[in-house]
Protein backbone atom coordinates (compact mmCIF):
# COMPACT_ATOMS: atom_id res chain seq x y z
CA UNK A 1 0.00 0.00 0.00
CA UNK A 2 1.39 3.35 -1.30
CA UNK A 3 1.23 6.23 1.95
CA UNK A 4 0.67 9.26 0.44
CA UNK A 5 2.99 12.69 1.36
CA UNK A 6 0.51 15.13 2.41
CA UNK A 7 1.99 18.84 2.28
CA UNK A 8 0.27 21.99 3.62
CA UNK A 9 -1.82 23.39 0.80
CA UNK A 10 -2.59 20.52 -0.89
CA UNK A 11 -6.09 19.18 -1.07
CA UNK A 12 -7.68 15.88 0.31
CA UNK A 13 -11.06 14.37 1.15
CA UNK A 14 -12.16 14.54 4.93
CA UNK A 15 -14.76 14.37 6.46
CA UNK A 16 -16.39 18.02 7.04
CA UNK A 17 -17.76 18.69 10.64
CA UNK A 18 -19.74 21.58 9.52
CA UNK A 19 -21.21 20.46 6.01
CA UNK A 20 -21.42 16.60 8.08
CA UNK A 21 -20.49 15.41 4.51
CA UNK A 22 -16.87 13.99 2.66
CA UNK A 23 -15.98 17.15 1.07
CA UNK A 24 -12.51 17.74 -0.29
CA UNK A 25 -10.54 19.94 1.92
CA UNK A 26 -7.13 22.06 1.95
CA UNK A 27 -4.49 20.69 4.36
CA UNK A 28 -3.90 23.59 6.91
CA UNK A 29 -1.14 21.60 8.76
CA UNK A 30 0.59 18.29 9.14
CA UNK A 31 1.78 16.85 12.03
CA UNK A 32 3.85 13.05 11.71
CA UNK A 33 3.24 12.76 7.73
CA UNK A 34 -0.44 13.17 8.25
CA UNK A 35 -3.07 15.83 7.88
CA UNK A 36 -3.72 17.59 11.22
CA UNK A 37 -5.92 20.70 10.40
CA UNK A 38 -7.86 21.41 7.49
CA UNK A 39 -10.21 24.02 5.61
CA UNK A 40 -13.34 23.00 3.83
CA UNK A 41 -13.34 24.28 0.19
CA UNK A 42 -17.68 24.25 0.19
CA UNK A 43 -18.60 25.87 3.68
CA UNK A 44 -14.55 27.45 4.29
CA UNK A 45 -14.79 25.72 7.79
CA UNK A 46 -11.67 25.36 9.54
CA UNK A 47 -11.34 22.14 11.88
CA UNK A 48 -9.43 18.81 12.33
CA UNK A 49 -8.74 16.15 9.75
CA UNK A 50 -11.46 13.30 10.25
CA UNK A 51 -10.93 10.53 7.45
CA UNK A 52 -14.01 9.76 5.31
CA UNK A 53 -16.07 6.85 5.79
CA UNK A 54 -14.41 4.95 2.47
CA UNK A 55 -11.13 5.93 3.91
CA UNK A 56 -11.77 4.35 7.57
CA UNK A 57 -13.32 0.92 5.27
CA UNK A 58 -9.90 0.84 3.33
CA UNK A 59 -7.81 1.55 6.85
CA UNK A 60 -9.68 -1.25 8.42
CA UNK A 61 -9.31 -3.73 5.50
CA UNK A 62 -6.24 -2.99 5.01
CA UNK A 63 -5.39 -4.17 8.54
CA UNK A 64 -7.78 -7.11 8.37
CA UNK A 65 -5.38 -8.11 5.75
CA UNK A 66 -2.47 -7.25 7.20
CA UNK A 67 -3.08 -10.16 9.64
CA UNK A 68 -2.67 -12.23 7.36
CA UNK A 69 -3.98 -16.18 7.69
CA UNK A 70 -3.80 -15.96 11.37
CA UNK A 71 -6.39 -13.93 11.55
CA UNK A 72 -9.20 -16.02 8.73
CA UNK A 73 -8.38 -19.19 10.48
CA UNK A 74 -10.42 -18.42 13.36
CA UNK A 75 -13.13 -15.72 12.29
CA UNK A 76 -15.59 -16.32 15.04
CA UNK A 77 -12.71 -16.15 17.83
CA UNK A 78 -11.70 -12.51 15.78
CA UNK A 79 -15.05 -11.53 16.02
CA UNK A 80 -16.61 -12.49 19.42
CA UNK A 81 -13.78 -10.61 20.74
CA UNK A 82 -13.86 -7.49 18.89
CA UNK A 83 -17.40 -6.84 18.78
CA UNK A 84 -18.02 -6.98 22.43
CA UNK A 85 -16.31 -3.90 22.98
CA UNK A 86 -17.39 -1.96 20.22
CA UNK A 87 -21.09 -1.97 20.93
CA UNK A 88 -21.95 0.02 23.72
CA UNK A 89 -19.97 2.42 21.57
CA UNK A 90 -22.12 1.99 18.38
CA UNK A 91 -25.20 2.41 20.84
CA UNK A 92 -23.57 5.86 21.90
CA UNK A 93 -23.16 6.47 18.74
CA UNK A 94 -26.50 5.63 17.48
CA UNK A 95 -28.13 7.73 20.28
CA UNK A 96 -25.66 10.73 19.79
CA UNK A 97 -26.73 11.22 15.52
CA UNK A 98 -30.81 10.56 17.11
CA UNK A 99 -30.37 13.97 19.38
CA UNK A 100 -28.42 16.05 16.73
CA UNK A 101 -30.21 14.59 13.65
CA UNK A 102 -31.48 17.70 12.15
CA UNK A 103 -31.31 19.77 14.79
CA UNK A 104 -30.80 23.67 13.74
CA UNK A 105 -27.36 25.79 14.79
CA UNK A 106 -30.01 27.66 17.26
CA UNK A 107 -30.83 24.94 19.09
CA UNK A 108 -27.59 24.47 20.58
CA UNK A 109 -26.81 26.39 23.77
CA UNK A 110 -22.87 27.56 24.46
CA UNK A 111 -21.08 25.00 27.04
CA UNK A 112 -20.08 27.18 29.76
CA UNK A 113 -18.76 26.11 32.98
CA UNK A 114 -20.44 28.20 34.87
CA UNK A 115 -24.12 27.58 33.64
CA UNK A 116 -26.18 24.65 34.50
CA UNK A 117 -27.45 21.48 32.10
CA UNK A 118 -30.50 19.17 32.19
CA UNK A 119 -30.80 15.70 30.64
CA UNK A 120 -31.44 16.19 26.89
CA UNK A 121 -30.40 19.78 26.61
CA UNK A 122 -27.99 20.16 23.31
CA UNK A 123 -24.38 21.47 23.78
CA UNK A 124 -22.18 23.29 21.70
CA UNK A 125 -18.29 22.61 23.10
CA UNK A 126 -15.59 24.46 21.15
CA UNK A 127 -13.32 21.83 21.67
CA UNK A 128 -15.56 18.51 21.57
CA UNK A 129 -18.45 20.30 19.06
CA UNK A 130 -21.87 19.14 19.31
CA UNK A 131 -23.49 16.94 22.17
CA UNK A 132 -26.34 16.05 24.08
CA UNK A 133 -26.28 16.18 28.27
CA UNK A 134 -27.51 12.83 29.19
CA UNK A 135 -26.80 13.21 33.20
CA UNK A 136 -26.36 15.51 36.20
CA UNK A 137 -23.17 13.40 37.81
CA UNK A 138 -23.20 15.55 40.56
CA UNK A 139 -24.34 19.47 41.22
CA UNK A 140 -21.39 20.02 39.68
CA UNK A 141 -20.80 17.78 36.95
CA UNK A 142 -22.62 16.34 34.00
CA UNK A 143 -21.91 13.11 31.40
CA UNK A 144 -22.49 14.99 27.56
CA UNK A 145 -22.16 12.49 25.00
CA UNK A 146 -20.23 13.74 21.78
CA UNK A 147 -19.46 12.43 18.25
CA UNK A 148 -16.11 10.58 19.70
CA UNK A 149 -17.30 9.69 22.97
CA UNK A 150 -18.53 10.59 26.78
CA UNK A 151 -17.36 13.04 28.71
CA UNK A 152 -17.82 14.26 32.13
CA UNK A 153 -17.67 17.82 32.38
CA UNK A 154 -18.07 20.83 35.04
CA UNK A 155 -20.98 22.92 35.18
CA UNK A 156 -22.13 25.74 37.76
CA UNK A 157 -18.97 26.14 38.78
CA UNK A 158 -17.90 29.60 39.29
CA UNK A 159 -14.49 31.44 38.17
CA UNK A 160 -11.88 32.60 40.32
CA UNK A 161 -11.34 36.67 39.22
Amino acid sequence: MVTPVYKPGAEVDAYCTSCRADRVHRIIAVMNGQPKKVECLSCKGHHLFRATQAQKEAMAAHKRASRGERAAASPSASRSRTSMPTRPKEDLSQTWEKAIAGRALTDFKPYRIDQTFTKGELVRHSKFGEGVVINAVEANKCEILFKDGLRTLAQATTLPG
